[in-house]
């Protein structure tokens, strides 16, 4: 199921999880019957921003009423946001907002502008809703099995692998891949070898948590 959520700057944080969060209600109220799911194999997934609100989901999903029937079995990631505190600084703990600054597409301008229309209040961008790398550990062991997909040329490759290593200290089974010489778009890339081997292996990790 593909989530329409609401964007910034008409509706900035938190409507857009709020919309996540509505969705999975949507899920635990009327997928068995109205589209014949699987109760028992849930996942949840996303790209960039989508997967901000992926990690997000996967991290409020035992809280949310009416409950799960089952706990969700997996998070898909890919090129995900996950500390919308980060900054091109020298003081930033993301040392790839600074070697990728020149890669294309996202750079460390455009990613703030996407910030400011989605955070303007940034006494909330250090909250775990919008930054799940800054959520604390008890949340965060709840958290289902997870793959990670970062790009080389990102600048949110660090942030990325941050929220893996995060993941795996709580003892949350995680596999993170990185793609060497890609830049964030990977996504719209799958007429190049790395874009379709990205999507190969996210098919492949999707596979093997429904199916085993």
């Amino acid at each position: 199921m593909s989530v329409n959520y609401r964007l910034a700057p008409e509706h900035p944080y938190p409507t857009a999880v709020e919309d996540a969060i509505e969705s999975l209600q949507w899920v635990v109220r009327y997928a068995r019957d109205k589209l014949n799911a699987d109760m028992t194999r849930i996942a949840v997934g996303g790209s960039s921003s989508g997967g901000n609100l992926a990690a997000v989901l996967a991290l409020e999903a035992p809280r949310i009423s009416p409950p799960l029937p089952h706990p969700l079995i997996f998070q898909l990631l890919i090129v995900p946001v996950t500390d919308n505190t980060s900054t091109p600084d020298s003081h930033s703990p993301h040392a790839s907002w600074e070697t990728n600054k020149h890669t294309p597409w996202l750079g460390p301008g455009r990613m703030l502008w996407f910030r400011n229309n989605y955070l303007p209040d940034e006494k909330k961008r250090s909250e775990w809703l919008a930054s799940p790398l800054l959520a604390p550990d008890e949340v965060v062991k709840g958290a289902p099995k997870c793959w990670v997909g970062v790009t080389e040329l990102d600048i949110l490759k660090d942030e990325g692998e941050r929220y893996a290593e995060k993941l795996e200290a709580a003892g949350v089974t995680t596999k993170v891949v990185c793609y060497e010489k890609a830049p964030h778009p990977i996504m719209a890339m799958d007429v190049l070898n790395v874009g379709k081997r990205l999507v190969k292996d996210a098919g492949e990790a999707l596979r093997e948590a429904f199916w085993g």
